[in-house]
């Protein structure tokens, strides 16, 4: 059953029973595409919640990271380079040692 149909069914058994709600409601049959639009943007939004895959809120979260920082590259970095850079940004874990900071130069394609 297409997810459309399931909120057409939800809302329909919201109503009261009784002959003045029997049969097709346009109320009904218009709200749940709407609901319907609603539930798949939100599984889109899920989706962006990853720096690593976010494309929409990239902007937002560079901001947040402040990105691009002096350590960028000159020119334009593709997505996929912005993504890693944000990932790398963002999920930082490790101290002050060498290891460490060849890990990030690793991540963030200094290497």
């Amino acid at each position: 059953m297409a997810l459309q149909d399931e909120y057409t069914q939800l809302l329909y058994h919201l109503l009261p029973e009784g002959p003045a709600w029997d049969g097709e409601n346009p109320l009904i049959e218009g709200l749940a595409p709407s609901l319907n639009r609603v539930h798949q943007r939100a599984d889109e939004l899920m989706a962006e919640i990853d720096p690593a895959r976010t494309t929409e809120l990239i902007d937002r979260y560079e901001h947040l990271y402040g990105l691009p920082d002096s350590c960028a590259p000159e020119g334009v970095q593709t997505l996929q380079q912005r993504q890693q850079r944000l990932d790398a940004k963002a999920n930082v874990a490790g101290g002050i040692n060498e290891r460490f900071y060849r890990e990030q130069l690793d991540a963030l394609g200094y290497t």
